[in-house]
């Protein structure tokens, strides 16, 4: 059984490391920085760029190169920003193509061979319940406010709160506890 990701896969966080640092080369200098900054050790960079020690040795000779390598911890920052930021968006767009699907199925129902309307399961019955609480004015605001909060800055969940402060309610609940001590006497 083949067990390896299809290239696509693969590429995914080097692609994104590779757009956080600012290097105008597409070689192996460019995928081994990416690899660093995605939190690779030099000799995993190694082996997955294919390239030797000597090689990374005479990179680190152009001024260019060995400033990029210093600054890897600050770019391992902000790519851990826009993964998670990158990560978030695309799992939310399979949730909302999930519920697109089960929205779909409630009102055009899947038939079989014959042409019979084939029930909908009730795990999808109950997704579509909980589904329906999800699609109010509210969280669109809501929604729409997320995604167009601090354009080109990125999300700045502060910042949203800050200027949308009738989107969002938290409570806070503190439990304080008091014992009896032994060394007060009672």
């Amino acid at each position: 059984m083949d067990t390896e990701l299809p290239q696509v896969f693969e590429s995914t966080e080097l692609s994104i490391a590779s757009s956080v640092i600012p290097y105008p080369r597409d070689d192996h200098r460019a995928q081994f920085l990416g690899y660093r900054c995605s939190g690779m050790s030099v000799r995993e960079a190694l082996y997955l760029t294919g390239v030797t020690a000597s090689a990374v040795s005479h990179w680190r000779e152009d001024p260019a190169f060995a400033d990029l390598e210093r600054r890897i911890p600050e770019f391992r920052q902000t790519l851990a920003k826009e993964y998670a930021e990158l990560e978030f968006f695309r799992n939310f767009r399979l949730v909302m193509e999930k519920d697109r699907r089960v929205l779909n199925n409630s009102l055009v129902p899947l038939r079989d061979g014959e042409g019979v309307e084939l029930p909908m399961s009730k795990q999808d019955h109950d997704y579509l319940l909980k589904l329906r609480a999800q699609y109010t004015p509210q969280q669109l605001q809501l929604l729409q406010a997320v995604l167009n909060a601090n354009e080109g800055e990125g999300f700045n969940w502060t910042k949203l709160l800050q200027n949308n402060p009738d989107l969002v309610r938290m409570s806070r609940t503190d439990t304080v506890t008091f014992t009896k001590g032994k060394d007060n006497g009672e």
